[in-house]
């Protein structure tokens, strides 16, 4: 028995000798494996989106961080911003002369929920929270001119009926009634307690305790195939789109292979990390 003991202890410290040694690389080993599932889901992406020059209207940054994720241009307004109770005001009028033209707010005007102060304007049929700016007249700009970069030919519509709670009963019947093509939309079991009913074009999401992470298109991205949604304009989950999920779009799959490694790392003593 102590000799079975033994051999454990010199596996065990032998196993860290080399972790220790090794730490700072398989660091910079990690962080290439996740860079490069990335870049491949760029790439499998792009290749399988027909058209490259498409505008998102969306009621949050949800399209911005869909660009980012792929790569391309910004050809939006919603980007940066939030627009709640009046979004699908925004959206019906968003062919107006008017509607890219936003004057500016007071702080009264900004979100308690988002614990910050940010710049706030309003368009003839909009409040508009710029709520990653920090001036006024920098998101003015930028809202006027990603207006003009919109591609009318190719535009979809994003909306999300849990918005922190800011839709409601009424806002789905408008949005039925309105049958956007190109259009999603996402709902809760929060969205099933005031609505029962069927949603143009509508999509699960099963949110997380955490609000923050529930509205990021990197969160929401695994409910459907967006590739498909590109290319259609219908919202939809196909087999080998679960299959690239899984791959290489899933965050859950960093989280998981992170805990792994974090579970590793927590038997090293600190000051050897120190060293290192």
């Amino acid at each position: 028995m102590k000799a079975i003991l033994e051999g454990f202890m010199i596996l065990y410290f032998s196993i860290t000798y080399l972790i220790q040694m090794h730490f700072n690389k398989t660091r910079d080993i990690l962080k290439r494996i996740l860079y490069s599932r990335r870049i491949l889901a760029r790439y499998y992406s792009l290749k399988r989106i027909k058209n490259h020059d498409f505008s998102i209207i969306s009621d949050n940054c949800w399209g911005r961080e869909m660009y980012q994720f792929l790569g391309l241009p910004c050809n939006t307004p919603t980007a940066g911003m939030g627009i709640e109770k009046d979004y699908l005001d925004f959206i019906e009028n968003l062919n107006s002369k008017s509607a890219h033209e936003v004057i500016e707010l007071d702080k009264t005007h900004c979100e308690g929920i988002t614990g910050t102060i940010y710049p706030v304007g309003r368009s003839p049929y909009a409040k508009i929270h710029f709520l990653h700016y920090d001036r006024f007249d920098i998101a003015q700009r930028l809202f006027r001119m990603r207006f003009k970069k919109i591609n009318t030919k190719s535009l979809y519509y994003k909306i999300d009926f849990d918005y922190y709670g800011c839709r409601k009963k009424e806002d789905i019947e408008r949005w039925n009634k309105m049958k956007l093509p190109n259009s999603v939309a996402f709902y809760s079991d929060d969205t099933l307690k005031f609505y029962s009913g069927k949603i143009h074009n509508g999509v699960y999401i099963k949110k997380k305790n955490i609000p923050e992470n529930n509205y990021i298109f990197g969160y929401t991205q695994k409910y459907f195939d967006y590739i498909t949604w590109i290319n259609t304009g219908i919202p939809t989950q196909t087999l080998q789109y679960k299959v690239l999920n899984f791959i290489l779009l899933d965050n859950g799959f960093n989280l998981v292979f992170f805990k792994f490694i974090k579970s590793i790392l927590k038997y090293i003593p600190p000051k050897a990390l120190e060293r290192n």
